[in-house]
């Protein structure tokens, strides 16, 4: 599937990239589950896991209240284990240049809220970074 001009989509709800910061991504990262060297001790052999995990880090812009209940609305979108915080996801691989999709952790995020506007019911949320971390 070629690029169709979006990063992240939570469940079937594409995040709008005006949301997004910048993208960044560890995409396929190899999981080594064993290495030794062989009795001379001059070649390292690897065992390598065939599945390859990808993690994102996806800074999020400056938000006002509005906006930050859509942003909620959307990664809810894509939540199969609350508890877990457990997402499914589909994201642009820049290693294999197409889209992949996955179940993901999303670890705590903290949030700053830097104004308050009582008299219009408004708040500003700072920018945050949302991880993604595939099982």
């Amino acid at each position: 599937m070629a690029f169709q001009g979006w990063l992240l989509k939570f469940g079937d709800t594409v995040l709008p990239n005006r949301y997004i910061e910048k993208y960044d991504e560890t995409p396929n990262q190899r999981l080594e589950l064993d290495s030794y060297r062989d009795s001379a001790t001059i070649l390292l052999n690897r065992t390598t896991s065939p599945y390859f995990k990808s993690k994102m880090e996806v800074p999020i812009r400056k938000l006002y209240y509005g906006e930050k209940i859509v942003l909620k609305a959307i990664v809810d979108s894509g939540i199969i284990n609350a508890v877990e915080r457990k997402v499914r996801l589909t994201y642009w691989n820049s290693e294999i240049m197409d889209y992949a999709s996955g179940e993901f952790y999303m670890p705590d995020i903290k949030y700053t809220i830097s104004h308050v506007d009582q008299y219009r019911l408004n708040m500003v949320y700072e920018p945050f970074t949302i991880t993604l971390i595939e099982y």
